[in-house]
């Protein structure tokens, strides 16, 4: 994408091939019922994000969007990527990028999906390839004000019950000068909902076990869509429970006791602070 990415693009192509890759690996490791949850949370949220404007080339026509989804579900893993960079070039916004193109994309997937007109392979590959665009997109979304203090978001995964853990760290984080969210309890849309508003760019996710790995995967694919800009990190549990699964969750780092968060989560903040 080197006409939208231009400075970091190494970065941008580096992450839309790494994104891609870690959807192979769950794909691997996953049975089919547990990643069409995945699936369905990716076509979801990106469809839900709203439209901005009514530019013509910011509102596509259906038979363009069409060719997008084609384009997804190719066997070239670098046309889609390809389509978008062309869109740019021709003019369109890269908010429209992706809100309308991308968004409406992930919808009429959805729709082919319901009406067995692309098979589920199909559409997640397309859908995998959707948010690895997005996620190659993700350091344009840069909030215009920085915040002052140490900030951070901790929350549990939906359903956990083991909680300790994650309200010692929030505390032990506060004890150090930071001013976290403790998030606990919620389910996955009222999680999602509550981050999602907060703007927060760090976010520390805790999981007690390998139970817990289709949940963290769909958390974590919603976090990306309504939080591009934030840093997600794990902690608990699962990290030795599902070693084989930690490549494929697209976590910024891994929390292996309250030091290593510490210094992950400060140098995240630092290089925040310095954009």
């Amino acid at each position: 994408m080197s006409g939208i990415h231009g400075i970091g693009i190494t970065d941008a192509l580096g992450l839309y091939d790494k994104t891609r890759a870690e959807a192979r690996t769950l794909k691997a490791r996953l049975p089919e019922s547990d990643l069409s949850d995945i699936v369905q949370e990716v076509l979801n949220r990106v469809k839900n994000q709203p439209l901005l404007n009514s530019r013509s080339l910011d509102l596509p026509s259906r038979a363009k969007v069409e060719r997008l989804c084609y384009a997804l579900i190719s066997d070239d893993g670098q046309e889609g990527q390809r389509f978008i960079e062309s869109v740019y070039e021709d003019g369109a916004s890269l908010d429209a990028i992706y809100l309308c193109y991308l968004a409406e994309a992930a919808r009429i997937l959805g729709e082919w999906w319901e009406t067995d007109d692309a098979s589920f392979y199909e559409v997640a590959i397309g859908s995998s390839r959707i948010y690895a665009i997005m996620r190659s997109l993700s350091y344009l979304f840069v909030p215009k004000t920085q915040a002052v203090t140490k900030t951070a978001i901790f929350a549990t995964i939906p359903g956990e019950t083991h909680t300790l853990g994650a309200q010692m760290a929030a505390d032990l984080f506060g004890k150090e000068g930071w001013d976290i969210q403790l998030i606990m309890g919620k389910d996955h849309d009222s999680l999602v909902s509550e981050i999602g508003q907060s703007n927060c760019r760090i976010i520390g996710l805790s999981a007690a076990g390998a139970h817990s790995a289709v949940p963290l995967a769909r958390l974590i694919v919603a976090l990306r869509v309504s939080n591009p800009a934030a840093e997600i990190f794990l902690g608990g549990q699962i990290i030795d429970q599902a070693q084989d699964l930690m490549p494929a969750l697209g976590v910024d780092g891994i929390m292996t006791d309250v030091p290593a968060a510490l210094d992950l989560m400060t140098k995240s903040w630092q290089r925040a602070a310095a954009r």
